[in-house]
């Protein structure tokens, strides 16, 4: 892998948001902080069922920051929509995916694109079982359910990454405009590591700490993880379409 310049890196920062008021204003304000001017857009991909309040808020953050854009969630319900959306709209050739309720670490976007530099990679994705990662606040089921699965399919599809479901990372765009994306739930998040993984992308990862949500309720239920299980062994089994053209 060969080191790339920053001044090459154009990133398309895809935030979604769902009823988020006070950490939407977070977010932004500390993804800029950190910004050391490779940010070409912020999305904000607002759901249309978020509270006036929300949407309010998020079109204030456009009329303060030149950068930030904000786009209402046509095919909905779903994060795998927003998602979706917000990748097609993106004009930088990175893309960073993360979710407005300050679960997912405004500063690693920056520790993220550092890699970028560093190793030329098509993916980085936040692991939150790395040294230097983590969760606080989150269900002890569903931790250790998160580790067995990371464990197993770590193994099934041969890769260094160890934390496949979080959907927190920063994808090459040359790469997302060549998958066919399905996933319209939290399936999505699993869907945007392993599908560039299956296709030859080549990955990073760094710690991260997951952080449960000061406001509002996560969207993603516990049967609705079973969803990540059934959308990794339909891509291990190519019983998914990864390309667009294959």
């Amino acid at each position: 892998m060969n080191r790339i310049d920053i001044s090459d890196v154009k990133l398309s920062v895809i935030v979604t948001v769902f009823s988020e008021t006070f950490s939407q204003i977070e977010t932004i304000r500390r993804i800029l902080d950190k910004n050391r001017n490779y940010i070409l857009e912020i999305i904000l991909v607002v759901s249309p069922r978020s509270s006036e309040e929300c949407i309010r808020i998020a079109y204030d953050l456009e009329k303060k920051h030149d950068l930030v854009k904000v786009h209402i969630q046509k095919n909905n319900p779903g994060v795998g929509w927003a998602i979706r959306e917000g990748m097609e709209l993106a004009k930088g050739n990175y893309i960073a995916l993360l979710s407005a309720d300050l679960e997912t670490e405004p500063e690693a976007v920056d520790r993220m694109v550092a890699r970028i530099e560093e190793t030329g990679c098509g993916l980085v994705v936040g692991n939150r079982w790395l040294k230097g990662g983590g969760f606080q606040n989150y269900d002890r089921t569903k931790l250790v359910l998160n580790w067995m699965f990371q464990k197993i399919f770590k193994i099934l599809f041969l890769t260094r990454i160890g934390d496949l479901t979080y959907g927190f990372k920063i994808l090459k765009k040359e790469i997302a405009d060549k998958i066919n994306w399905e996933g319209t739930l939290h399936e999505i998040y699993i869907e945007t590591t392993i599908k560039p993984l299956k296709i030859g992308c080549v990955a990073e990862q760094l710690p991260t700490i997951w952080i449960g949500r000061k406001e509002g309720e996560s969207q993603n239920t516990f049967l609705k993880n079973f969803r990540y299980v059934r959308m990794a062994f339909d891509v291990l089994f190519k019983r998914k379409q990864l390309t667009k053209n294959h």
